[in-house]
């Protein structure tokens, strides 16, 4: 079943790509935007909850060369050690490119994350985490609006670049 929602969720992308961007309010684009804002600031604060708050109930984390995981509460436990034992700093290197599509929208951007690790703290770190002192990547997400009309990001995807 996994592998399937795995192919269902990288043809969704590759249609968003694909498709010409669809005209969206600003209102929607500073709401996007801010998502992201705030999701730097609780990467930089080591802030799980403020983290997890910018995430979609039904998130799918996708980092290259594993598995992933799926659902906000897992995304939480992954963060504990990720939190616990370093913490980062985010450069915006290429900024967040928006393609809306209706009441979902993919944001494609390229971050260099520096990880600053914590020597005093012992914990092992998830598969998929962030191990090196410095990664840049681009970034493939997929925001959608929840429950109540807030755009939280529902597949966060990446690749690692040189």
């Amino acid at each position: 079943m996994s592998h399937i929602k795995n192919v269902l969720l990288v043809i969704t992308t590759l249609v968003a790509v694909a498709l010409p961007p669809v005209s969206f309010s600003g209102t929607d684009h500073d709401e996007i935007l801010a998502l992201y804002q705030g999701w730097i600031r609780a990467v930089e604060g080591s802030d799980i909850d403020g983290y997890v708050g910018g995430l979609h109930p039904d998130v799918s984390l996708r980092p290259p060369g594993v598995p992933g995981l799926d659902g906000r509460e897992n995304y939480r436990e992954f963060l504990g050690p990720v939190f616990q034992t370093a913490r980062y700093e985010i450069t915006v290197d290429v900024p967040h490119m928006i393609t809306m599509m209706g009441d979902a929208a993919v944001v494609e951007y390229d971050y260099t994350i520096r990880r600053v690790v914590d020597t005093s703290v012992e914990a092992d770190l998830p598969e998929g985490a962030l191990e090196g002192e410095a990664t840049t990547s681009h970034y493939i997400d997929i925001v959608a609006k929840d429950d109540t009309g807030a755009w939280k990001i529902r597949l966060h995807s990446w690749s690692m670049t040189l």
